[in-house]
């Protein structure tokens, strides 16, 4: 997130994405990811540029996708599963 400056955001509409990742028990690496769309929001002035910088602090991880005019908010879950080689190397 903090690659991204106030002037690239500036004016557009976002889509908030979160994005859950199942880790693996034992490696703490992706299994798979979950995600949904939770709202768009608008840019319009640096209060609401400082505010998602404040937000950020909730998430494991946020990316911003200025392109695609996407935020992701990254959620980390153990859902109890484990990669297929993990279970090898135990």
């Amino acid at each position: 997130m903090s690659a991204v400056n106030f002037e690239e955001m500036k004016g557009k509409t976002f889509t908030e994405i979160r994005v859950t990742e199942k880790l693996c028990e034992v490696c703490d690496k992706p299994i798979r990811a979950e995600e949904k769309v939770l709202k768009t929001i608008v840019i319009a002035d640096y209060d609401a540029y400082s505010n998602l910088f404040a937000r950020q602090r909730a998430h494991d991880r946020v990316e911003v996708d200025v392109e695609e005019n996407k935020i992701y908010l990254y959620h980390h879950d153990y859902p109890g599963d484990v990669h297929p080689d993990c279970i090898e190397k135990l």
